[in-house]
Parts: C-alpha cells; structure tokens; sequence
C-alpha cells in the first residue's frame, strides 16, 4: 500500500571512525515519549540518503540503552551520539500543553555536540523526510548563523516590536540548518537558553522565540518545502497565504505542527500517511498503532487521503 515509490532502503556506507568531512551531522533532541516518533524521522532521512554518511547526534532524557540499542540497529551504518541533558545544561521548563523541557534541548547543542560539529541540521520529532536532505546540507549560508523556514502563524512585526528588535522576520525552529561553529562563537544558543529563563511565560513559542530573538536578522529564508507546515497544507487564516509561502512543489520535508499528530487517533493531515510510511520502516510500528488506536482502516483512510491531495498538489504551476 506504499505510495511512495523509491528504492528498498539500505545501510549507509560505513561511518564507524573519526567522522570526516562527507559525514553529515542530524541532530535531534528528545524524551522517551518521542523517541519513536525520532526513529521515524531517522529511517525517513536513511532512505531518502541511502548511500550518505551521517551522524545522528540525539540530545535527550530518560531514553535508556535498551530503546538506543533498538535504534542504532535500524542504521548499522551510521554513527550515534547519546547526550544526556543534565538539570544544569539548559533552564527548567514548566510543561505546558503540548510543549515539554524537551523543546528546549536544541539550545544545548552549543554545548553538547561534539566539538568536531561545524554545520549540522536539526529536526524535530514532528516531522517526515520526504527526500534527500543532502542539498539542504550543501546550501550557502553567506554571513548568515542558520537557514529556516518563515512560520506563518506567528506575527513578525509584533514579534519585532515586543523585544525592540526592528522589522525582520520570524522562522519556524522545527527544521534548522545550522552554522554551529558561528553559534559558538557568540554563543548565541545559550543567549537564548538565558533569554527563555529570563522570560518563560512570556514566551508562547518557547525557545523558538528565544531564537528568533537571538538569531534576529540573520537567517537565510529557505524554500518552504523544506518545512512544509500545516498552515501551508490546510490554510487556516482569513488572509492568504504570501507568494513566498505557497508551496509551488511537493515538499520535502513535512511538518505536522499543532496539537494534530499524525500518530493521534482522529487527527486530521492531508499527509498523515506518509508519517506511517516512515514508522513502518523501524522496529516500532505495531507498538505506536497499538498504543495510539490507529488501526488498519483509519491508515487506509489516510493514504486514500494522501493520494488526492499529493498528485494535486504535483500538478500545480
């Protein structure tokens, strides 16, 4: 019942040494409650890439060497880092909705990756990987910190005039490539992580405000296929869409931000389906159906869904 139509996935070339200049460093940060949904995204990235060399750098809490070893077993060919966040490593969180500590962790790859970590793209859990991310990895940054993609449900204007930041524009911090050598020279992520204590609840979007404030006016505006939002698939404003949010392709990197997981029983996405496309490729499948109460008919649903709105949206000018 695939719908998308691609090569087997295969192990990548052997990365088990020193990483080298080829190796293309993904990171991640996560709890035990998403890790799986982290392996989806892992086995999206694989088989789109089969043949790159990556390493996973995964900052998280509470995911024991048991579930780790599980992973690593979907990738033989890849090298994984484990760190830990430590209590000390970034401020508390109070958890809120559908926001826990752990969207605060990408702030800690200042500190935690590994010292050998130049550019690195960063994902969150909530995505899929609909293509190969290696001409994402090969964009100019120019005198930019990071590449990401406008968030349009959140006012940038406002958002400017809130902290006396100026005109500039407001990035969505789901999908970012980042220039973590220029990140550590100013150490802009722990200015944010600074910022989020400071600030907490004044801050709706977390650290994703934290780092729009600290990255402010230097960031280079990616093509919304690289973080294909739900606003983008289902529009949900009076107003349109800008021109520069209007997905002219199919994306290549989904994601499915609100409250409406594609793993959440009776959520509703038009790409849902491809979310379990990518868990069908792990170990972790039946278990996530189980636990969610998503069963055969409903998938079946989501991919009839799917079908209609993807040749849809291929055939637009």
């Amino acid at each position: 019942m695939s719908a998308v139509l691609d090569a087997d996935m295969r192990p990548a070339s052997s990365a088990m040494q020193m990483p080298a200049s080829d190796v293309i460093d993904v990171a991640f940060g996560v709890d035990k409650n998403y890790i799986v949904h982290v392996a989806a995204v892992i086995a999206s990235v694989m088989h789109y890439a089969p043949d790159a060399r990556f390493r996973f750098i995964i900052l998280h809490i509470d995911v024991d060497t048991a579930m780790q070893a599980r992973i690593e077993a979907m990738a033989p060919g890849a090298v994984f880092v484990w760190a830990e966040v430590g209590d000390d490593d970034l401020p508390p969180f109070a958890d809120r909705g559908h926001f826990s500590r752990a969207t605060l962790f990408r702030l800690g790859l200042e500190k935690l990756a590994p010292a050998d970590c130049g550019r690195v793209l960063y994902l969150d859990a909530d995505i899929t990987v609909v293509s190969d991310v290696r001409p994402l990895l090969r964009v100019d940054l120019g005198a930019n910190v990071m590449g990401a993609v406008h968030d349009p449900n959140v006012d940038a204007a406002a958002f400017g005039e809130r902290w006396g930041l100026g005109a500039g524009h407001y990035f969505n911090a789901g999908i970012l490539l980042i220039d973590l050598e220029r990140v550590r020279a100013e150490r802009l992520f722990s200015k944010a992580a600074d910022f989020v204590a400071k600030h907490d609840r004044d801050l709706p979007w977390n650290d994703q405000d934290a780092l729009n404030w600290s990255c402010w006016g230097r960031w280079l505006k990616l093509d919304p296929a690289w973080n294909a939002q739900r606003a983008m698939a289902i529009p949900s404003h009076d107003e349109p869409l800008s021109d520069a949010m209007k997905l002219r392709s199919r994306p290549r990197i989904i994601h499915f931000t609100g409250g409406d997981k594609p793993w959440i029983a009776g959520a509703y996405h038009p790409w849902s389906w491809l979310y379990w496309e990518s868990v069908a490729r792990t170990p972790f499948a039946a278990e996530i159906a189980a636990k969610q109460g998503v069963g055969a008919l409903a998938r079946f649903k989501m991919w009839l869904r799917f079908l209609r709105r993807w040749r849809w949206l291929s055939a637009r000018p």
